[in-house]
């Protein structure tokens, strides 16, 4: 989670949490802050960069449909959050950790366990970033400051349409492994794969719909999410979807210098904006070509539109990453299947997404035409 006006190496590796209908910070005894030891003096010259803005009041998740526990714990639980403003830990509230990780991805692995809190047992996703440089000390606690740094960020981030964190494992590997409620639909992609046959256009954009507000949230905070894909948006067990995350990714392509165009390849092409495939000239630096901004989002939520009303992914007719790769080269826009009857103006807004950045619309133009759109499949 990076602020909008930062360069970043966004990239689809770490793979994404599936299950739990829950979207709500648990109830627990709050656990020690896992970062003052570790990043308090490197944290003062970070604070103004880091501290976000105060919510403009859409959809808080202070009134989250998700919310289980009830309003007495969750208001002991804010005050202690609100006065520590640090990362949770739950190592010692973790049960259930299998031999293996359920998933696995070039930077990161995700293990299914079981959150014990005092009234219920949940189950969580705990995610891990792959240490490459286990051998260094040095750089192990570097890069450990650095990602308790940008899971702060994440920890503050409180709306329906963000997966929240709930907290941190300090016993996954050298980094702080985030833990997040278990989402029952998975990820958007296979949803729509799974479901394509049962969604209404309703159901649709009802998806977009929450999508545009959690892009909307955190480009109001100045943050790039410069991730969105059909792997970064997690569908709730009632069909509510929320967007997770949000650069984690790019801090391990920090870690090993391994360049945007290397890492993406993987699997985020058929959704980043264009131009970050563009080739520097000989006089260029690579960090001067690919520069991450709101823009991108916007590019990629148009791709993530085309993906939900068509239930396929873009450039859905090519398999192989590296030929979708030629076609963003070229200039070469992903088409809808022909079977598919997309609306001249969803259609429309699809193309101004993909427009040169200067002319793509805001998040907020999104949300509007939205909303419309839904309002319309109701009335």
């Amino acid at each position: 989670m990076l602020p909008a006006r930062a360069e970043t190496l966004p990239s689809d590796d770490l793979p994404a949490a599936h299950d739990n209908v829950d979207n709500h910070m648990p109830w627990y005894a709050p656990g020690k802050d896992t970062s003052s030891n570790h990043d308090e003096e490197e944290n003062k010259g970070d604070e103004d960069k880091l501290k976000l803005k105060d919510d403009g009041g859409q959809r808080k998740a202070s009134t989250s449909p998700y919310l289980e526990s009830t309003a007495t714990e969750d208001q002991t639980l804010q005050k202690s959050m609100d006065a520590s403003d640090s990362l949770q830990d739950l190592t010692n509230h973790l049960q259930g950790r299998s031999d293996y990780p359920i998933a696995s991805g070039g930077f990161g692995d995700i293990w299914k366990c079981e959150l014990v809190k005092p009234n219920e047992t949940v189950e969580v996703a705990v995610k891990t970033i792959r240490a490459f440089d286990a051998g260094n000390d040095v750089l192990v606690r570097k890069h450990s400051k650095r990602v308790r740094r940008e899971l702060k960020v994440w920890g503050r981030l409180k709306h329906d349409c963000i997966l929240p964190l709930w907290g941190v494992a300090n016993n996954f590997g050298p980094y702080p492994a985030m833990i997040c409620p278990w989402v029952k639909n998975g990820t958007l992609t296979s949803f729509l794969d799974r479901e394509q046959d049962m969604l209404s256009s309703q159901d649709k954009f009802s998806l977009l719909n929450d999508i545009a507000l959690g892009l909307q949230y955190l480009h109001d905070k100045t943050i790039v999410h410069g991730d969105l894909t059909g792997s970064n948006v997690l569908v709730h067990g009632n069909g509510r979807a929320c967007l997770a995350d949000f650069g984690l990714s790019t801090i391990v392509v920090e870690f090993i210098g391994t360049s945007y165009l290397t890492n993406t390849i993987k699997g985020n092409i058929r959704w980043a904006a264009a131009e970050l495939f563009e080739v520097p000239g000989d006089d260029e630096q690579d960090e001067a070509v690919v520069s991450l901004s709101t823009e991108c989002d916007i590019y990629s939520f148009g791709s993530i539109t085309l993906q939900v009303l068509t239930c396929k992914v873009p450039y859905y007719n090519m398999k192989k990453d590296n030929v979708v790769l030629w076609q963003v080269m070229t200039g070469k826009k992903p088409e809808p299947p022909k079977e598919s009857q997309i609306a001249p103006s969803h259609w429309d807004l699809i193309e101004r997404c993909w427009l040169p950045r200067a002319s793509r619309p805001s998040v907020r133009e999104i949300v509007a035409f939205v909303a419309r759109e839904r309002q319309a499949l109701v009335s």
